[in-house]
């Protein structure tokens, strides 16, 4: 969750909020600042027929339209999840970058941001590609969000792996990034992705924390997978990573 404080130099409210400490019994809700606006209409995991695609583009364009009104930082999406032969990666980059270079366009018109997703699985699936798409779009408003949870595959748990596909990321989007997301789990049975509270999974946060400060300490981060009652013992965990 975002709060009022923004970003990892500013310690703590850029990872929980700062109203997040204050929760109690008699507060269950809060009223936050939006950082990010997340539109599934540009994940569909179908292929489309053209009218559906042009619907999908349709409201993807109205989420950035609505975004600009509410003040929101981007509009945040993943990209189709990939479950075919890596032959046909191309022609599923393709559309990828189609559905990109309109919705952009469209961002630039109405002064707003759409922030992608690499997902180890899914079509944008490596620190390269994404930057060969934001190449191809040629688009200022074309931003990343970087969670690099996603792109850990259960072939990539060791802490060395996960600081080498970190360094990728900054390496080939570092001055794009508009947000982060922090989560933390494990794989379970046929490799699927398991949401655990931090600390308690396979990421190395303690070290990709830190570096993260380091390469822009004016980014927010967003916490993923959220498990309820654990908000002050994640703070003190995340308090410690920083070294606060």
């Amino acid at each position: 969750m975002a709060g009022t404080s923004k970003g990892l130099g500013k310690g703590l409210g850029a990872l929980m909020g700062d109203d997040m400490m204050e929760l109690n019994d008699e507060k269950s809700s809060l009223m936050l600042p939006i950082s990010q606006v997340e539109s599934c209409a540009a994940q569909p995991r179908k292929l489309f027929d053209p009218d559906a695609l042009a619907e999908a583009k349709a409201r993807f364009k109205r989420a950035l339209s609505a975004s600009v009104t509410l003040g929101a930082g981007c509009v945040g999406t993943e990209t189709t999840h990939f479950t075919f032969p890596e032959s046909e990666r191309e022609a599923a980059y393709a559309r990828l970058l189609d559905f990109t270079r309109e919705v952009c366009a469209h961002a630039e018109q109405v002064n707003a941001l759409v922030g992608i997703e690499p997902v180890a699985l899914h079509t944008l699936h490596t620190p390269e590609l994404t930057r060969r798409l934001i190449a191809d779009v040629n688009s200022p408003n074309l931003r990343v969000i970087l969670d690099t949870a996603n792109l850990v595959t259960p072939e990539s748990t060791a802490p060395e792996a996960q600081m080498e596909i970190l360094e990728r990321a900054l390496f080939c989007f570092g001055d794009r990034i508009c947000a982060l997301h922090v989560k933390d789990g494990v794989f379970g049975r046929e490799g699927k992705w398991e949401n655990r509270p931090l600390g308690q999974g396979v990421m190395d946060w303690p070290r990709l924390l830190p570096r993260l400060r380091a390469h822009n300490d004016a980014l927010c981060a967003l916490r993923e997978g959220v498990f309820p009652g654990m908000a002050r013992e994640e703070c003190q965990i995340m308090h410690r990573w920083l070294g606060e």
